[in-house]
């Protein structure tokens, strides 16, 4: 180790617990790897030593690091959690603090006596309670205080009574609970139990640098400091310890271990109403704390689609507060709005029925796939799959938030669902076996279902599906907990032009339907590889035979997630235009090519993209009256109408009467006299939904003349 990290202070000796395998839960074992590169190549450089920690940089971000350990360091990168830079950084620090120490020998003595082996169990057992609740916050502590066994009647602890108060804190008897294991590994303690996962504590490093493994699942914040909690908790017992709850906390019910669905209800209520009381614009960080535990109180209750949309507004609500562009007030108000509406119908959405449940799918026929990425900085893939018993297109999804898991990457042929890769998925039929499905949201992408190829795909089954996503109702595209979507399959008679749209800087291309009506799919100019193997399909000579459509609704604009080529006497071929490679364009002719060149000069363009006008509907349009006065409102936290706005809702009422939308014009109504944070949140949930189903109806294809005869 270079001498410039001599003289690091004693805050230094919390890194020596993070050996490369904590590192790597911190982070990823990629991160760990390319960091021990960057150390290797002497990119990490000091900035500045300081009593109480030092400043790094690495390959030009500066890093921050003091004795709260790694999960404590801050980065200059705009990469959120351990980064590449923070693990470089810490590893030139446990690396420095590792290296022999000279120590002067006392007269007459030899060398100074060793310090003793920190001892990680001794360190958890002296930890003030007081101080871990304040960190873990309000409503983690309540909901792992809920789960705590009870003791037995009558049993005490050190000669008090297990429900005496001792210094404002209740006892609780070290009796019962899961059986734990603790190992100790130098400066660590990994610590487990049946359920959970492996929680590690370093010494030195407290209750935030705890560590919570992921094993296949992405934790929120909430999640993992409850996690740490319980630990703790169970540590504690584990050495006949009592751990002592807050009084409010261990008086709570807790005869099942269990939230009830109301309780549950209330405590996503009362978090999200008093976010719209403090308005939108002014939320912080730490006003998002009671959300979050809301959404631990969700998982304990075994509410699973409540705790995804709570992690998906808090997704948003960070965004927001970290000022980033994608996100505004009006993102988060929806989401807030459809997680109040879900908890606050009678009964629950998901009362009666699992939310999860293990199906069997005879026949799915692939569609095609979309790899997104969210305003947020979210990325994943969809893939639109046909269930032939069903006759209803299905969808499964699977994403990385902002900064996670940089091995899930865009990719054809990576296992990204299932344990397959999308190319897997798009070769042809298959039977699904043992697939897990989420109630309204589609089927789940984790590991486990039997995928049980059927032959390949013919034009005769895909005109069958045509003709069903043709008429598919338009209610059924709007749900809980996932954004509308139309998709449907177009058989295509003959593939018309290709052309560029320099104003919305979009690859066009123009198709005709086997009944005549033309189709333009459009491709982002700014997506290289989805222009490219769009171009590739195009100047190709195997025909195009349909092409699977998914509409935004929003737009009203078309993108396929899947074409399908003839490949001869072996069926044909799905092509995904954002994961598919694109052919070898260097085989191209030159007007292909020419074409490919100008594509590639509008990415190098700035400026704003032009869309065309959209005349949205009467009903759209007193939706967004609604949503803009109520976005307003909920922004500002101020409960006042100015005259523009109460006109606005006035004009915007007598529509709806007259559209005899008695539900909308009485939501206005609301919103005009009574606009509270119940209010605002009802207002915002039927001005969406409204609105969606208004654009779902506008998107359904004409079915004809003689089948509207048939429906009437």
């Amino acid at each position: 180790m270079s001498g410039d990290a001599a003289g690091l202070g004693a805050w230094a000796a919390v890194y020596l617990g993070y050996d490369d395998a904590a590192l790597a839960t911190l982070a990823s074992p990629g991160l760990v790897r390319r960091a021990r590169k960057d150390v290797a190549a002497g990119r990490v450089e000091p900035v500045e030593a300081r009593p109480d920690g030092v400043a790094v940089s690495v390959g030009g971000m500066q890093v921050e690091l003091d004795a709260g350990g790694p999960a404590e360091a801050r980065c200059a990168c705009p990469t959120p959690g351990a980064c590449q830079h923070v693990v470089a950084a810490s590893l030139w620090v446990r690396e420095a603090g590792s290296a022999p120490a000279e120590t002067p020998a006392a007269a007459g003595d030899g060398a100074a006596a060793s310090a003793p082996a920190p001892d990680p169990v001794a360190e958890i057992l002296a930890l003030d309670p007081r101080v871990v609740h304040r960190a873990a916050g309000a409503a983690v502590v309540r909901a792992v205080a809920e789960t705590a066994p009870r003791p037995p009647a009558g049993a005490t602890v050190d000669g008090l009574p297990t429900e005496a108060a001792v210094e404002g804190l209740l006892v609780e008897a070290a009796v019962g609970g899961p059986p734990v294991e603790v190992v100790v590994d130098g400066p660590r303690a990994v610590v487990s139990w049946p359920g959970a996962p492996r929680v590690t504590y370093v010494v030195g490093a407290g209750f935030a640098g705890m560590l919570v493994a992921r094993e296949g699942t992405a934790w929120s914040d909430a999640e993992e400091r409850r996690w740490r909690l319980e630990a703790l908790a169970h540590v504690w017992r584990a050495h006949d310890r009592p751990w002592p709850w807050p009084e409010r906390a261990a008086t709570a019910p807790r005869a099942t271990g269990v939230p009830e669905a109301r309780a549950v209800a209330d405590e996503v209520v009362r978090a999200v109403e008093r976010l719209l009381d403090a308005g939108l614009s002014h939320v912080g960080r730490d006003d998002l704390e009671e959300l979050r535990g809301a959404g631990v109180v969700a998982r304990l209750g075994r509410r699973p689609a409540v705790q995804r949309l709570v992690t998906s507004a808090v997704g948003r609500l960070e965004a927001l507060v970290d000022r980033r562009d994608a996100v505004d007030e009006t993102d988060c108000l929806l989401a807030l709005a459809e997680l109040w509406a879900y908890v606050q119908a009678d009964p629950p959405p998901d009362a009666g029925t699992p939310d999860e449940r293990t199906t069997d799918l005879a026949r799915v026929v692939p569609l095609g796939a979309r790899w997104w990425v969210a305003a947020s900085g979210a990325r994943g893939v969809t893939v639109h799959l046909w269930d032939a018993d069903a006759g209803r297109v299905r969808s499964v999804t699977t994403g990385r938030p902002p900064g996670a898991d940089p091995t899930f990457r865009r990719s054809w042929d990576l296992p990204l669902v299932w344990g397959r890769s999308v190319e897997a998925l798009c070769r042809g039929p298959f039977a699904l076996r043992g697939a897990t499905e989420r109630a309204g949201t589609g089927l789940r992408a984790g590991e486990g279902p039997a995928v049980e190829p059927l032959g390949v795909l013919d034009a005769d089954e895909l005109r069958d599906v045509a003709a069903r996503t043709a008429t598919t109702p338009p209610r059924a595209e709007a749900g809980f907990g996932r954004t509308p979507a139309v998709v449907r399959v177009v058989m295509v008679r003959e593939a018309g032009a290709i052309g560029l749209d320099e104003v919305a800087q979009e690859l066009t291309w123009t198709l005709v339907a086997a009944d005549g009506a033309e189709t333009v799919v459009r491709v982002d100019a700014a997506d290289e590889a989805a222009c490219d193997t769009l171009l590739g399909v195009a100047a190709g000579s195997r025909r195009v035979v349909a092409v699977a459509l998914e509409r935004d609704l929003a737009s009203r604009r078309d993108e396929a997630v899947g074409l399908f080529v003839d490949r001869p006497g072996e069926g044909l071929d799905v092509v995904v235009p954002t994961l598919t490679p694109a052919y070898d364009h260097r085989a191209w002719s030159p007007p292909w090519a020419r074409l490919r060149a100008r594509a590639r000069s509008l990415r190098g363009r700035v400026g704003t993209h032009a869309r065309d006008v959209v005349v949205p509907t009467p009903v759209e349009d007193v939706c967004d009256t609604l949503l803009d006065t109520v976005v307003a409102l909920a922004a500002t936290g101020r409960r006042h109408l100015t005259p523009h706005q109460a006109s606005a809702l006035a004009r915007a009422a007598r529509t709806a009467d007259d559209l005899g939308a008695t539900t909308l014009a009485t939501t206005v109504g609301l919103v005009a006299h009574a606009p509270d944070a119940a209010g605002l949140l009802r207002a915002g949930f039927v001005a969406a939904r409204g609105r969606t189903l208004a654009r779902a109806v506008a998107a359904a294809p004409d079915p004809g003349p003689r089948a509207r005869e048939a429906g009437a």
